[in-house]
């Protein structure tokens, strides 16, 4: 009798674990997860059993590509909700709608003076080709609005003591630092800074991007002659506006935001080019700008940036308040800003260093080759850090 009730205990077990091999077996891989942001272990090949990485590629494997996975993940996101959980997998759900992320960690001392090397020896390389070198630090949304946070969080300046390190190892001889942290903290109020920035996304919005841009152009001096007056504010209201915290949290959040966007009354006759390294190619505006503005539910990159639409973009603008070429090389906060700044530099050349692997030159060759008059670096205080690991890896392949 005890025989049979271990069968009838032991069986069902069986059937699942049989039925889950089967329906991962036959099932499709899937290339990437929605909710993760990010792309999914890949059945492992001869190649990996040769280098004795079969079995650790296939454990991952077997996890990214395990059957019902995102629908798994949405149960447990939406049970977590309905329990009263104010934190959910690395993010806090806060009144009002607010998403926020875990804080950052500490970044260790030898890890910034790492990075920060690489900020210097680039930064050596644009002053010997004759270049003026800028580093602007974007305000990163947990650095700013910490105040939503519950009070027993840990961490809440992590970022910025990051950052401030940072700083302390870069060459400021050469280097102008511009620190747009420092100015939202002391022209904005705590509830002033939430209008600057999604509720349901990491980035700020294009009123955020608008103020950090004037802080930028303010510190530069390059030019003193910028009517603020002359721009104006419209909003995107098509679509829905589906921010990477919430895609992430698998759409808990129900929050219609609009997508602003902050421009010149009289908008310039801005021209397009993507560059590959040795050829230029003029594009359409819709080509490279908003790519995905017309689709049903629009990420942040979708409505403002060109990500991965080319590896070089320049933006000419005859009609500029300056003769000067700008670089940047830039993360997704800087994405709102390409039309003000092409406002103000003749032509602005825009290189993320996440989609540069076609060119054949390395990040150090777009600097030195490159014919603008000034450098900026413009990363956001929390992942300034994995920027420039990207870049340094791009510079040790090379």
């Amino acid at each position: 009798m005890n025989n049979k009730k271990s069968k009838y205990i032991a069986l069902p077990f069986v059937i699942i674990i049989i039925g889950t091999f089967f329906i991962h077996t036959i099932s499709k891989d899937k290339e990437a997860s929605a909710s993760e942001n990010r792309t999914l272990a890949q059945k492992p090949t001869i190649k990996d059993f040769e280098s004795g990485t079969y079995t650790n590629k296939f454990e991952s494997y077997f996890s990214d590509q395990f059957p019902f996975r995102e629908e798994l993940s949405e149960i447990y996101s939406k049970s977590q909700m309905i329990l009263g959980k104010n934190k959910i997998k690395n993010y806090y759900l806060l009144d009002n709608n607010w998403i926020m992320p875990t804080p950052a960690k500490i970044i260790p001392e030898k890890e910034l003076k790492d990075i920060s090397n690489q900020i210097n020896e680039l930064s050596k390389i644009a002053i010997d080709s004759n270049k003026k070198v800028y580093y602007a630090s974007t305000p990163h949304k947990e650095s700013m609005l910490n105040h939503l946070y519950p009070k027993y969080t840990d961490g809440l300046k992590n970022a910025l003591n990051n950052k401030n390190k940072f700083k302390s190892y870069l060459d400021l001889n050469n280097i102008n630092f511009i620190d747009v942290d420092v100015d939202f903290l002391e022209k904005f109020s705590a509830s002033q800074r939430e209008d600057l920035y999604f509720k349901t996304d990491h980035h700020w919005n294009g009123i955020g991007a608008y103020e950090g841009f004037k802080s930028i152009i303010e510190n530069m001096n390059v030019v003193n002659n910028v009517n603020w007056d002359n721009y104006t504010q419209t909003k995107f209201d098509r679509g829905y506006f589906l921010g990477s915290y919430n895609k992430n949290l698998n759409k808990l959040v129900k929050e219609d935001e609009t997508i602003p966007y902050v421009h010149l009354k009289d908008k310039p006759n801005y021209e397009y080019y993507k560059f590959d390294g040795k050829t230029e190619t003029k594009c359409k505006e819709e080509d490279v700008i908003a790519t995905r503005r017309d689709e049903k539910e629009i990420l942040y990159g979708g409505a403002y940036m060109f990500g991965n639409a080319c590896s070089i973009l320049k933006i000419r603008n005859k009609d500029a308040l300056c003769d000067k070429k700008l670089l940047i090389l830039r993360d997704s906060y800087q994405a709102p800003t390409s039309w003000l700044f092409a406002d103000i530099f003749s032509e602005v050349q825009l290189v993320d260093p996440r989609y540069v692997e076609s060119l054949d030159m390395s990040i150090d060759d777009i600097i030195r080759d490159s014919d603008a008059d000034m450098v900026m670096f413009m990363y956001n205080t929390t992942d300034f850090k994995m920027m420039i690991d990207v870049m340094k890896e791009q510079r040790e392949k090379n």
